[in-house]
């Protein structure tokens, strides 16, 4: 049994709009080092990272009269032979003297997991001791393969908060540095640098000739495609290195709200390309979409430790999309399809491939703000009262009313003013007409035709239509009788489907 199915049932979309979790992000990074026993050979080293986003918790006093949250965390890492890592953690926050400094800190933790070739699967699950049905929850499969000394290769891309010299001892401390991390894929408005880690391993084995070898680190649209122009650096590596570790940063005030990937490429002196790899990332900006001067590169950051104005996480917690988990939030992007505009419906699909919570719920928002500035809470709930008329109508199996063709159509076109059901005409499968004398999406009359596939449980699918840009099937008796139960093959000249459709 996985975590989340152990752990709690997630609540159905819209019918428990008044749920609320812990907001957090969850990103893991894969790093190396060399095995104590095998020089030959190097350990596969996960770094599991979260943040809780402040105004999510319930800060209570505590004994001494200060404020405080307590945080579960419970980790599960399964490979091929099952689970191999299960642990819980309770976690208290610093104590602080009044509630906003309770809500001014960051509140973050870091793991680190040495594992075996494998496929694996993490989860994470945060939640509060008084409120343990208000769950954050976080699952993702990847695969490690072995890597041993042989070839020169690099680390996973980690992508940082801040960075800055440091003597502490912490678990975020790498050799003299102490590395914040972001905990996040998403790079929001009051951010004007983006800063990522990385390590190189085994560059002695380039052979004669390879060195000197380069690292190239830059950001595109898609994966090791196009620069975005003026954000790129390229380091030439020093001879005789061994392992290196590298801190890149980018000054992102231009860089236009979007999807992009920061990619980190590892040549020789010949220009193969020896390692490389990507990472996704999402930013949002409310500059123009205009790059008016050309960002400074820097190896460094000014942030100080104890700046922690610098310190941003995206607070929706008292809007409408606050109260919403991870897997709500995919829900409402699957709803916003129906309605969105081309430009939109690419931004959601690419959402949900590469799921951001913090990035969708500010999208989210953005749409309700776009539709209704003053209120768009209001919009937000007007559409919401729709989906739940639609589920009611036209929930079938595991489909939820509005991931159906009648959903659909209902959501787009409105309710028709002619519904026609015919569940028993001879030599006919179960079928549906719906006529629209106007519709507000054409200005138009409009007719739609649903019928139900003989091994369908109850599911219709749109057959024709005589809508602009709906689908078309002239051929439409062919299906609705021939594939009919009866399997006569035969029509009748005087059926509803021929009184309001025909040769339409």
């Amino acid at each position: 049994m996985t975590l989340r199915a152990s752990l709690i049932c997630i609540l159905i979309i819209v019918g428990c709009m008044d749920a609320f979790a812990i907001n957090a992000t969850t990103t893991h990074t894969l790093f190396y080092k060399k095995n104590t026993r095998d020089s030959n050979h190097y350990d596969a080293n996960i770094v599991l990272s979260w943040r809780a986003q402040n105004s999510s918790l319930h800060f209570k006093k505590n004994t001494a009269d200060n404020f405080e949250a307590e945080i579960v965390c419970i980790i599960r890492l399964s490979n091929d032979t099952g689970i191999f890592k299960d642990e819980t953690y309770v976690i208290k926050t610093p104590p602080k003297a009044t509630p906003a400094e309770a809500y001014n800190q960051i509140i973050a933790d870091q793991y680190e997991y040495v594992v075996p070739e494998g496929n694996y699967t993490l989860e994470l699950a945060l939640y509060e001791p008084l409120h343990k049905e208000k769950l954050y929850q976080f699952e993702d499969t990847f695969r490690i393969l072995r890597k041993n000394d042989s070839a020169s290769f690099l680390s996973g891309i980690q992508l940082l908060d801040t960075f800055f010299s440091s003597d502490a001892n912490t678990i975020y401390s790498r050799n003299g540095i102490l590395d914040l991390s972001l905990g996040s894929n998403y790079l929001d408005e009051k951010r004007e640098a983006a800063s990522i880690y990385f390590e190189a391993y085994n560059l002695s084995k380039l052979k004669a000739g390879q060195t000197p070898a380069t690292i190239r680190s830059y950001i595109s649209w898609k994966p090791y495609s196009t620069v975005v122009p003026k954000y790129q650096q390229t380091d030439t590596l020093p001879a005789g290195a061994k392992n290196i570790n590298f801190h890149r940063t980018f000054a992102i005030t231009d860089l236009q709200s979007g999807n992009y990937h920061f990619n980190v490429e590892l040549r020789d002196n010949y220009g193969e390309i020896l390692d490389k790899k990507t990472l996704f990332i999402q930013r949002f900006s409310t500059k123009p979409k205009v790059i008016s001067k050309e960002p400074e590169l820097s190896d460094s950051v000014v942030t100080k430790a104890n700046d922690t104005a610098s310190f941003h996480v995206l607070d929706l917690t008292n809007t409408f999309v606050g109260k919403y988990n991870a897997s709500q939030v995919r829900a409402l992007l699957k709803m916003l399809l129906l309605i969105c505009d081309p430009i939109e419906g690419n931004n959601i699909n690419g959402f949900l491939k590469k799921p951001d919570e913090l990035y969708s719920k500010y999208f989210i928002y953005n749409f309700w703000e776009k539709r209704d500035k003053q209120n768009p809470d209001k919009a937000w709930k007007a559409y919401a009262e729709k989906i739940k008329e639609v589920n009611k109508l036209f929930t079938s199996g595991s489909r939820s009313g509005y991931e159906t063709d009648r959903g659909r159509i209902y959501i787009q076109y409105g309710k028709p003013n002619d519904r026609i059901i015919v569940n028993n005409e001879t030599g006919a499968l179960p079928y549906e007409v719906w006529q629209y004398y106007s519709t507000e999406k054409q200005g138009r009359e409009a007719v739609f035709l649903f019928y139900q596939p003989g091994k369908s449980l109850g599911g219709y699918e749109l057959v024709h239509s005589t809508a602009v840009g709906e689908k078309r099937n002239t051929n439409w008796r062919a299906l609705l009788y021939n594939n009919s139960i009866a399997g006569s093959g035969s029509f009748n000249a005087d059926s509803r489907a021929e009184q309001y459709i025909g040769n339409k």
